[in-house]
């Protein structure tokens, strides 16, 4: 039958999109941004027009480390390098999310669902977050249940066999679709996926208003029909129970005691207890796994939760509990039945936000929408490919509305994939939700997980092409993507290689400092307080002057937060009324600069906003003006943000750094059309800038992470690197607040892409304004600029009007090849040609052939000339197209190979203008000089 489409609300929608591009001449105005990501497929190039979409597949930009020498955290750049693309005027770009191989994905039990295999085991069903990370941490799952009633004309069940139904409805049934029949008074039901279908008859029923319905009787048949029996009871009073947390992760639960209401119950719900501790109860929603002597394996759908409710702490876990059968109760034998078809909803959300939802999934594997088939963002990224989705089956393409009700981000789960899987049981669902429950992350520390831990240049580049030159890099690639016994795809920035439309790339995170996970300070505990006074004994004293007592016990909650985090204080109370308590915090052990921060009669206060760093606190009861002793003190140390640390700025290493930017150049050499744009450390000064360039050059420099310099033979790779500095303050669109420090790539990229975009990429990209930045850091002397554009470093400065460059240099040593718009045109010629010399293959090589291949590229160059592209006055001294006798041999055309030449004299920009003022007698007149 014919799936509904996903609903939405009445009305107008529009759905802004960026215009098409002209298409006369290649597009140069696509980029590449390489670097970390919170979510979001790792290593697999996603195509992305609007920072809107970067959100929803990548998300936030994630916390990296906590730099101690600036006291602050510090993210990740890619998000920000690319708002700062699109705020510059770009509309298109390709983004790579890399991490190390450590990464690991979050699992979730999705609350009462349980899977049963093609062999007939059963377990717990569990989803997956739809890419690795830490990011999906705080979410939780839901699962709800919707139910389309279906006419039941006739069943038959054989153990072991299978059933057979005769229903109708409206649209029929289709394969895939999860049949349950209900026995009224037996709490029992057959669960039927539907295997074939065979219709036997359908009739049209007329309607007042909408479409004509069209109800359908067939004859359904399964193979894997399920009897499902609810309140029952285990018959142990001790049985084994187990739970799974997550993949891997089963743990079993210590049962000392199983209280059951009884048979006649309805609902009959069972309480179990549990010794364990409460931060290892199961919550509600989750699925337990109760094995019982007698009667097999029964499931408990966890209702409540309470803890420390029993004796000696223990937690009470309540709820119904279901038993799969393979034969037909005999109760069902003349109960009332109906039919039911059944469809899954899951819900997630974060905190109190408001849960996303999918909804009409599927319950088996041969369903169009089966939520075990949810696809991971890898899944996503392959099938929304534009370059290989025209050759996929429809019925292989993903479904248009798996984003179902997520209008601003992608889902979060991903299915565990249908293998081995025959269908999912429900258990206990109803619509709408009625308990989210959360993942129990793998071990490690965030970052770990995210495979961020060590930071290196691995993490950017393909490991069997790092170390390649230009000369075989691009058939190494090739070998090990088509050619090899276990291709594959590339990894880092290699990724980029296959992305055609691409001409510029950027790695804007390989500039960081490493980090290196801190430990916890050595604190010294609060000193001792002094003992009160004594009393003057000896003489009658009042008994109103007894001091009341130290409050005990002082604890606080969470012991060591981190900074930003609230954090409670909490202490005893004092026997007696009109007790007042009073709480000091100081920054000295000794309490010599103490502050008081509470004076009233309340026994905890929650203090916020504190930043890293150790306090002490001290606490003391006051009565009828009498003062008691402090209770002992206590540290309280508020961690940084990031239990990683960067390292200093003297131990940095710039190794990974020349590692990534020597493979850009060569991959953009490779290609013949990337441009790699680089930037620099921000502690780096005009000194650390020009040696940075010139390390760059030298082909006699140390090998780095594998990569080796660039020799004598790949001196032209250079020309395919620019180089920018200072980093720059940006204030982002929709963030108040303070900017964000960012390095100049993405920037630089938007501008690049902006110049190619009105007025071509054989303009320079100069004397363009710098959209968003408000400051530099650090500011590079003006005296030092001529120095840093002779060293082939883009400067980007303040100017009256705005933040700029005012040169546009690559870091080739021919000078022919040094501006940035002469490898920008000759880039633009090599994809220009590509694209018209294709259209000639196979055509025959005669003279006519000649003529016809001269005046085509002739007219593409004449394109070019007209707008600016060339030098000179005429077309004969802007260009010149070869196809002669002299390059096309007589054996050549034998083997049949054609060379063309193309010769052509990139226009030059105006860099400087001499403004002469001259004084002639009491006037003054300006002229210019050249």
């Amino acid at each position: 039958m014919s799936r509904p489409a996903a609903r939405r609300l009445p009305g107008l929608r529009f759905e802004m999109q960026a215009p098409p591009v002209a298409d006369a001449l290649p597009r140069m105005d696509v980029a590449a941004f390489v670097g970390f990501a919170a979510s979001g497929p790792l290593h697999v190039p996603v195509a992305v027009e609007d920072v809107a979409d970067f959100e929803a597949v990548f998300g936030a930009a994630p916390l990296l480390a906590w730099d101690a020498e600036r006291g602050e955290p510090v993210h990740a750049q890619l998000e920000s390098a690319v708002r700062a693309f699109f705020r510059n005027g770009g509309r298109r770009c390709w983004v790579v999310r890399v991490a190390g191989p450590g990464a690991k994905t979050n699992t979730f039990p999705v609350p009462g669902l349980l899977r049963r295999t093609e062999g007939g085991g059963v377990t717990a069903a569990l989803a997956r977050a739809r890419s690795e990370g830490s990011w999906s941490d705080g979410a939780t799952v839901a699962a709800s249940i919707q139910r389309e009633p279906v006419e039941l004309l006739d069943w038959s069940s054989v153990d072991g066999a299978g059933a057979e139904l005769t229903v109708t409805a409206p649209g029929g049934v289709s394969v895939g679709d999860l049949l349950r029949v209900s026995f009224e008074g037996t709490g029992c039901s057959l669960l039927v996926p539907v295997e074939s279908v065979e219709p036997v008859a359908q009739e049209t029923a007329l309607t007042w208003s909408g479409p004509v319905s069209r109800r359908v009787t067939a004859r359904v048949r399964s193979s894997q029909a399920l009897w499902q029996q609810t309140d029952v009871a285990p018959v142990d009073d001790t049985p084994f129970v187990s739970w799974l947390r997550g993949e891997g992760d089963e743990v079993s639960l210590d049962v000392t005691k199983v209280t059951d209401p009884g048979p006649d119950a309805r609902p009959r719900v069972l309480t179990l207890t549990l010794d364990l501790e409460a931060k290892d109860a199961p919550p509600a929603g989750a699925v337990l796994r109760i094995v019982d002597s007698a009667t097999g394996e029964n499931w408990l759908l966890v209702e409540s939760v309470e803890l420390g409710q029993a004796e000696g702490g223990a937690v009470l876990v309540s709820g119904g509990v279901s038993r799969l059968l393979t034969s037909s109760p005999v109760e069902v034998a003349s109960a009332h039945a109906w039919c039911e078809r059944l469809t899954l909803g899951l819900w997630t959300r974060r905190g109190e936000e408001q849960p996303a939802q999918l909804e009409r999934l599927g319950f088996c594997p041969a369903h169009p929408r089966h939520w075990a088939a949810l696809p991971t963002d890898v899944e996503r990224a392959r099938h929304e490919d534009q370059e290989t989705l025209p050759s996929r089956l429809p019925e292989e393409r993903l479904p248009q509305d798996w984003r179902q009700g997520v209008p601003t981000e992608r889902f979060p789960l991903a299915g565990p994939g249908a293998g081995g899987e025959a269908f999912s049981i429900p258990l206990g669902l109803t619509d709408p939700p009625t308990a989210y429950v959360g993942c129990t992350p793998p071990a490690g520390d965030s970052l770990e997980r995210d495979g961020l831990a060590a930071f290196g240049a691995d993490l950017f580049l393909d490991p069997d092409v790092k170390s390649l030159g230009v000369e075989s890099l691009l058939a190494q690639a090739d070998f090990l993507r088509y050619q090899s016994s276990q291709p594959r795809s590339l990894r880092g920035i290699h990724a980029v290689m296959d992305r055609l439309d691409a001409t510029l790339v950027a790695v804007p995170d390989a500039v960081h400092r490493p980090w290196v996970l801190a430990g916890r300070p050595d604190v010294k505990p609060a000193l001792p307080a002094q003992p009160l006074p004594e009393p003057a004994w000896g003489t009658f004293l009042d008994c109103a002057l007894r001091p009341p007592p130290a409050p005990e016990p002082f604890v606080a909650e969470p012991e060591e937060p981190s900074s930003g985090q609230a954090f409670t204080l909490d202490w005893g109370t004092v026997p007696g009324t009109d007790v007042v308590y009073v709480l000091e915090e100081a920054t000295l052990r000794d309490f010599s600069d103490a502050a008081e921060l509470y004076r009233g009669p309340l026994s905890a206060r929650t203090l916020y906003g504190r930043t890293a760093g150790t306090r002490y606190y001290r606490v003391r009861a006051e009565r009828g003006g009498v003062t008691g002793p402090w209770a002992e003190g206590l540290d309280v140390t508020v961690a940084p943000q990031a239990r990683w640390h960067l390292v200093p700025v003297s131990q940095y290493d710039v190794g990974p750094l020349l590692a990534v930017q020597r493979a850009l150049m060569r991959m953009g050499c490779a290609r013949g059309d990337l441009l790699a744009v680089l930037s620099l450390p921000e502690h780096y000064r005009e000194a650390d800038a020009m040696g940075h360039a010139a390390t760059l050059q030298s082909p006699l420099g140390a090998e780095e992470d594998g990569v080796p310099p660039l020799g004598f033979a790949e001196e032209t790779a250079l020309s395919y690197g620019a180089l920018y500095h200072p980093w720059t303050f940006v204030s982002e669109e929709g963030r108040p607040g303070v900017p964000r420090r960012l390095a100049p790539d993405g920037t630089a990229c938007g501008v690049l892409a902006r110049r190619a975009l009105e007025r071509g990429a054989w303009v320079a990209p100069a004397n363009e304004q710098w959209n968003g930045v408000v400051a530099l850091n650090p500011a590079m002397s003006a005296e030092r600029w001529l120095d840093l554009q002779e060293a082939q470093v883009n400067v980007v400065r303040q100017e009256p009007r705005a933040f700029l460059t005012l040169s546009a240099d690559t870091l080739a040593t021919d000078p022919d090849l040094r501006p940035i718009h002469v490898r920008r045109l000759l880039s633009l010629l090599r994809r220009a040609a590509l694209r018209l010399g294709s259209t000639y293959v196979f055509e025959p090589n005669d003279a006519s052939f000649r003529r016809r291949v001269q005046r085509g590229f002739e007219e593409l160059l004449g394109r070019l000339f007209v707008r600016g592209a060339f030098a000179g006055k005429t077309r004969e001294g802007a260009f010149q197209v070869v196809t002669g006798d002299a390059l096309n041999t007589p054996a050549q055309a034998e083997q049949g190979r054609f060379f063309v030449d193309l010769k052509v004299a990139p226009s030059q920009p105006l860099t400087f203008l001499n403004v002469r003022l001259v004084q002639s007698g009491d006037r003054g007149t300006v002229t210019e000089a050249r």
